[in-house]
């Protein structure tokens, strides 16, 4: 390798881990209520009586202590449910039946079949030539074809899919598992290196040598602990607003094959067209999926919540396992403060549980801020400038083979025209026609109703701007979409896609879609065609007439122009109420034609007092990024904080080099005014961007 020669080390499966365990870690030593057992394993239950766990006992590896901890409460984090399974919690392993929660996806008999294991690896260019023979032990991978539609060009991060199910079982085979699932591994690094591997040139892998090996099989199959409430298809493709919901999730209803690659002649996953089925929305979770229907004092975070295997498959993954965690830790602390179980919790005292969440950071689907004690709510908010809504200029485009949708926020309370950027390979002019519909949330394409729907020509072969002339009355500060009508070959919607690194482009509070057709059932992989039932579009929850239109993920935008302007990032959208973009914006943005500084100003009528300060930045939360030591440009950098008290402004702090999304500040109280943050700079980005400001005046 030549001298200084910069070498990018992404953040992959496996190093990725051990660094997010070193944070994790770090803040539980920071909490001093804590007092961790690690190492250490739950090996029996006893009882208070058939309905509530009184202790466990538990050995700790490496020390060779026992311990027997009582408590109150108890949450099963396990991901397997074991203490679940001895505590005798009601639990469900494997699928139901169509008919036990009304799952039109589901298979028409209950089976026990469910996902395998997998183990992962990094591997890293050492800069010379590496051999690598495989072990006799190990599988072997001779041809490209014995890699059924397993992609493996991105050989750096390891593969999803070397994962072991059937005839193993998750839970009681886990050893064999493992051992099965590193013989795959090491046959698929050798296919890589040494056999007819016509993904990826031999060139390309020689210098590289395996850095990491799992050891520890990554598990997707769990015991599933009934709750009061149980998540099925419907919650996560159809979902409605409930009342104690605490949590999210997003993911589609995803499933692998029986087997997994020990399967070698079928898709590992249902691949291809299959979001008409698969397809969720952002969904909430509730307390009452969160701790155990018959054992009072039992919850669940992670793999164990309460939910179908279709909502199972969906809910499962680490994200959403973590939202519940958090969750789960907020319902627990209110059912010490109350003295009553978690159920209790989720029938009278379920909204505290929300404005907590909420003030941490965390979201839920539909709920707001209300706390009574944030003075930042009663305040009047002005800012030195703020963005107008504008769609970035094209790097790629999309041919309406299918009808495209996209997203906006509206500010007014009219709708001249849009246009959008469009391109015709057509030797005649072409109309296209396109409606207008309102959007209940930013990812939310359900509504068939048609506010408004004109037609417009676009020459042949050419590229340029076409207008569609609405001319309709809105009600303002709403979510709208427009969307193309049938399908237009030959026809080119001009499109934008963010580059991984730089300060992210696409409007807060919009997103593009798609609505493919839906395949028959016959023409489905026989891997579909095997974990799923045969469903018409009105049998599938949210799908309506049209059928679910997919979200175009990843930073993805399409080319559009409103008349007259919109303006959805306005100062007062930091006391809206919520810290994401849901039903609306809830960002403010500075103008970026003006240069930073950048500064908001939140006004009272009369003297307030207050102690704490808490600031919400923008890490573009849409986006995964993997780069090294990676900070999001659209972070504040550096601002300043000043307080003014009827005579004169006075600084309260300065902050330098932050690169954190939630801020607070604690300091003596102060009686004000007004207050002013400054926004001096940012890691990379040309506006600043504040989702929320809360101010309160609290106990010390």
């Amino acid at each position: 390798m030549p001298k200084n020669e910069c070498v990018i080390e992404y953040y992959l499966e496996g190093t990725m881990n051990c660094h997010w365990d070193l944070v994790l870690y770090e803040w539980v030593i920071r909490e001093k209520n804590i007092t961790s057992y690690l190492n250490t394993h739950m090996h029996q239950v006893f009882m208070k009586s058939d309905s509530q766990i009184e202790s466990i006992f538990a050995i700790q590896l490496g020390t060779e202590k026992s311990f027997i901890l009582s408590a109150p409460l108890f949450v099963d984090a396990s991901g397997d449910g074991l203490l679940g399974e001895l505590a005798k919690a009601k639990l469900r392993w494997g699928r139901e039946a169509e008919v036990e929660y009304n799952e039109s996806l589901a298979p028409k008999v209950a089976d026990e079949k469910v996902m395998g294991n997998t183990l992962f690896f990094t591997a890293r260019d050492t800069g010379m030539p590496v051999p690598f023979k495989r072990p006799d032990w190990a599988v072997e991978f001779p041809k490209e074809s014995d890699l059924t539609e397993r992609g493996h060009s991105f050989f750096k991060g390891g593969y999803w899919w070397i994962e072991v199910g059937t005839p193993y079982h998750p839970i009681n085979d886990n050893n064999e598992t493992r051992h099965e699932a590193l013989r795959q591994l090491l046959g698929v690094w050798d296919h890589i290196k040494n056999q007819d591997c016509k993904t990826i040139p031999k060139e390309q892998t020689a210098s590289y040598a395996l850095d990491f090996v799992g050891f520890w099989p990554y598990k997707r199959a769990s015991r599933r602990i009934i709750g009061d409430y149980v998540l099925t298809q419907s919650d996560v493709q159809n979902p409605h607003q409930l009342h104690d919901a605490v949590a999210y999730g997003c993911w589609e209803i995803d499933i692998h094959v029986d087997g997994g690659i020990l399967e070698r002649s079928k898709q590992p996953i249902s691949e291809g067209n299959v979001w008409q089925e698969v397809g969720t929305q952002v969904y909430g979770i509730p307390i009452r999926s969160l701790y155990s229907k018959n054992v009072k004092n039992l919850m669940m975070a992670g793999r164990t919540i309460s939910c179908s295997y279709l909502a199972f498959a969906s809910t499962r993954v680490l994200s959403t396992g973590s939202i519940c965690g958090q969750a789960v830790g907020v319902v627990a602390a209110l059912a010490k403060k109350y003295k009553v179980t978690p159920r209790e919790i989720a029938k009278f005292h379920s909204s505290e549980a929300q404005q907590i969440i909420l003030r941490s950071d965390g979201h839920i689907p539909g709920v707001e801020n209300t706390d009574t004690n944030d003075l930042a709510k009663k305040a009047k908010v002005t800012g030195s400038s703020h963005l107008k809504l504008h769609f970035p200029e094209p790097n790629n485009e999309r041919e309406l083979t299918m009808p495209h949708a996209q997203l906006f926020p509206l500010s007014g309370d009219f709708i001249e025209k849009v246009e959008l950027l469009l391109t015709s390979n057509r030797n005649i002019p072409t109309k296209i026609k396109l409606g207008l519909r309102e959007a209940a949330h930013v990812w939310d394409f359900r509504s068939q109703n048609n506010l408004a729907l004109v037609e417009a020509t676009i020459p042949a072969n050419s590229e340029g701007w076409t207008s569609f002339n609405f001319r309709k009355q809105i009600v303002p500060g709403k979510l709208y979409y427009v969307h193309t009508v049938g399908k237009y070959p030959g026809i080119f919607w001009k499109g934008f896609r963010e580059d991984d690194g730089k300060p992210n482009q696409i409007p807060i509070g919009t997103s593009a879609a798609v609505l493919p057709d839906k395949t028959p059932f016959s023409e489905k992989s026989t891997t579909f065609r095997e974990i799923f039932s045969s469903v018409e579009l009105k049998d599938i929850p949210g799908a309506g007439t049209e059928g679910h239109w997919k979200p175009l993920t990843g930073g993805r935008s399409l080319c559009m122009r409103i008349t007259p302007d919109s303006t959805p990032y306005q100062p007062g959208n930091i006391i809206k109420g919520t810290n994401r973009p849901d039903m609306w914006t809830n960002i403010w943005i500075s103008d970026s034609r003006q240069t930073l500084p950048a500064s908001l100003e939140l006004g009272w009528e009369s003297l307030i007092e207050f102690n704490t300060i808490q600031l919400t930045f923008d890490t573009d939360q849409n986006r995964r990024v993997v780069l090294p030591l990676f900070r999001y440009p659209d972070c504040v950098k550096d601002y300043m904080i000043e307080y003014h008290n009827g005579i004169s402004w006075k600084k309260l702090l300065d902050q330098t080099d932050n690169y954190i999304r939630r801020r607070e500040h604690r300091f003596d109280k102060v009686k004000a005014f007004k207050l002013r943050i400054t926004v001096l700079a940012t890691n990379g980005a040309a506006t600043a961007r504040i989702y929320e400001v809360r101010v309160y005046n609290e106990r010390v």
